[in-house]
């Protein structure tokens, strides 16, 4: 029997290029795409950010030689740090995980699944380093095809999500008492006069929460000493856009608890094919914390999720502990680095030094934010312009792609 003819690779150089949004389409369709890869999302980071940001973002398609239909999707960006031409994924630290847009049922073909990936690497430009921060092994079963066992760096972080199926929900309510006792706080809130759950449809609302949610982020962040990229202009502007046209049906849902004029926590979540994302929230740190309500509105986020017939609860990047209280199954994240060059070989040694000192600091909280005083003050020094509150870094030439 004859083998069949390889994949074939393609580059685009926008999403707004038709035969693009064609594959796009077609694979997100295919129940395969995480909501940091919808077509909103990564349209609105290309038009939104690209231009403020360093780098050149491209995308490769994989096609299958015979029928033409595509079999998986990477949003790439190109850019030069410290003279190494590294490519990364199309991130701009808005999503949570490198898992690209695929074709599940060539993915479950080991051959079709070993032939996309070796597809993807020969369709890469010249560059020194492959570097993916946040790569996943499966997305809902599916496995990824640029997960490479042996070119994987343990990063220290990962992420938790709950399955809404009413069986699995009802045993983690009767496992995690974080349930019942966020029932008893929200239960005291309730009888607080002026108490309001506000589920944002209006552009009033939508600002509104908002608003709230970028105060009180910078409050908090600016008083660790961390920069809040939700600070940034441009990424306000990226989530906003998305709100303004999801919460009206349901691909967003921004939520806000407040007594009176009194804001106590807010959140906000990317809903698509059928899982709740939780991404971004806030909290007052005034005399209403003592309920708790971050904790209430992930709960409301939960139950959100369970009524309009969501498969899935995820919350998202990062190893916090407050999310193993809700008994979620936990999910490795993990960076890839991929040499090319001499000197790619020893920017990644770089790299994993720096992610080995990161999880050094993490048990030292003061000499964690002693660093990041540190950090800071030589970007300044080399005359690298970070916004202070964000700690975004803006465009640079950019660099050509071969």
């Amino acid at each position: 029997m004859a083998h069949a003819a390889p994949p074939v690779a393609r580059r685009f150089d926008s999403i707004h290029d038709p035969g693009l949004v064609e594959r796009w389409t077609r694979l997100e369709e295919s129940g395969c795409a995480t909501a940091f890869l919808s077509l909103d999302f990564a349209r609105s980071m290309e038009d939104r950010l690209a231009p403020e940001r360093h780098g050149t973002p491209f995308y490769i398609a994989i096609d299958d030689a015979q029928s033409g239909a595509p079999l998986m999707i990477v949003p790439l960006i190109a850019e030069t740090r410290l003279g190494v031409r590294r490519l990364g994924f199309l991130d701009y630290g808005m999503v949570d995980y490198h898992f690209p847009l695929v074709d599940p049922k060539a993915c479950a073909d080991p051959q079709r699944f070993l032939a996309i990936r070796q597809a993807f690497d020969a369709a890469l430009p010249p560059h020194d380093a492959l570097l993916l921060c946040k790569v996943i092994r499966e997305y809902r079963g599916v496995p990824n095809p640029l997960w490479t066992e042996d070119r994987l760096i343990d990063t220290g972080e990962g992420a938790s999500r709950i399955d809404l199926d009413p069986d699995s929900l009802e045993r983690a309510r009767r496992n995690h008492s974080v349930y019942p006792k966020m029932a008893k706080q929200l239960a005291k809130l309730r009888k607080l006069p002026g108490f309001e759950i506000v589920e944002a449809r209006t552009a009033c609302e939508i600002d509104q929460i908002l608003n709230v949610m970028a105060r009180q982020r910078q409050q908090r962040m600016s008083a660790q000493g961390i920069p809040d990229l939700f600070q940034d202009p441009a990424v306000f502007a990226h989530y906003r856009r998305l709100a303004m046209d999801g919460c009206k049906d349901g691909r967003i849902l921004l939520l806000g608890l407040r007594v009176g004029d009194t804001w106590l926590a807010t959140s906000y979540c990317l809903c698509h094919q059928g899982v709740v994302t939780g991404i971004l929230c806030s909290l007052d740190e005034g005399p209403y914390r003592k309920h708790s309500p971050g904790l209430i509105a992930t709960i409301l986020e939960i139950e959100w999720g369970r009524r309009n017939g969501f498969a899935l609860y995820d919350f998202g990047a990062g190893s916090y502990g407050y999310k193993d209280r809700f008994g979620g199954r936990h999910r490795v994240i993990k960076a890839l680095g991929i040499p090319a060059t001499l000197r790619g070989s020893g920017y990644l040694a770089l790299c994993r030094a720096r992610i080995a000192l990161r999880l050094w600091l993490r048990d030292r909280p003061a000499m964690a934010q002693a660093a990041r005083r540190t950090k800071r003050l030589l970007a300044a020094a080399l005359g690298r312009r970070r916004d202070p509150q964000s700690g975004v870094a803006r465009r640079t030439r950019p660099l050509p792609l071969g």
